[in-house]
């Protein structure tokens, strides 16, 4: 049996907190690697970055984390990029390569088991057969604490849950966004590589 984690996002743009939660849940829960997707069409999104570029970007993210993988499925599924079609067609491509069942872990941040959140993941299209098919690991992020994820969670009659005590970053894509806008170094905010590329696509924010 194959242990994957899946860390999905728009990744517009890629950063440091991204890469961070994978390696803690893949450290924490013994995963064989954390597939990084990069969203293809996101269905409650407009005007993103174009997908090849997020892509590539992420790819640089995660050189030199050999428990990470950047996974471009979602850009190669046509159609808009819905989470439960994702993981069906990685269950069956990971099957198909090792012959070995995969059981998944889908990684998100808390705000997504807040009942109030109209996307929160009940909410998700096919969700009753997404959350029957997979684990859901839940990170903290600012003031979506454990405490609140546990409530949540109860509220929703989410089982099949592992909720972190843990915050592990508190960055947002937003913040790297606005620092390019700002003209200001995002050094500190995403891997070098990604860095790179930034500067190699001349990726402005207006």
């Amino acid at each position: 049996m194959k242990n994957i984690g899946i860390l999905g996002g728009t990744y517009d743009i890629v950063h440091n907190g991204h890469v961070d939660v994978a390696k803690f849940v893949a450290k924490q829960l013994g995963l064989d690697k954390v597939l990084l997707v990069t969203a293809g069409q996101p269905p409650h999104k407009n005007g993103v970055t174009d997908g090849e570029v997020r892509h590539e970007l992420v790819q640089g993210a995660v050189e030199g984390n050999p428990e990470l993988e950047a996974s471009r499925i979602e850009l190669d599924l046509p159609g808009l990029s819905y989470t439960y079609r994702t993981v069906e067609q990685l269950a069956e491509l990971l099957f198909a390569e090792t012959g070995e069942e995969v059981a998944i872990t889908f990684i998100l941040s808390a705000e997504y088991l807040d009942p109030e959140n109209p996307s929160n993941v009940t909410k998700w299209e096919e969700a009753e057969a997404l959350l029957a098919r997979v684990q859901l690991a839940v990170v903290p992020r600012g003031k979506y604490t454990a405490e609140l994820a546990r409530k949540w969670a109860e509220e929703l009659k989410l089982t099949n849950v592992r909720i972190f005590d843990q915050q592990i970053s508190s960055l947002s894509s937003g913040i790297v966004r606005d620092a390019i806008k700002a003209g200001l170094s995002i050094d500190s905010l995403v891997p070098p590589r990604v860095v790179e590329l930034v500067k190699k696509h001349g990726i402005i924010f207006s």
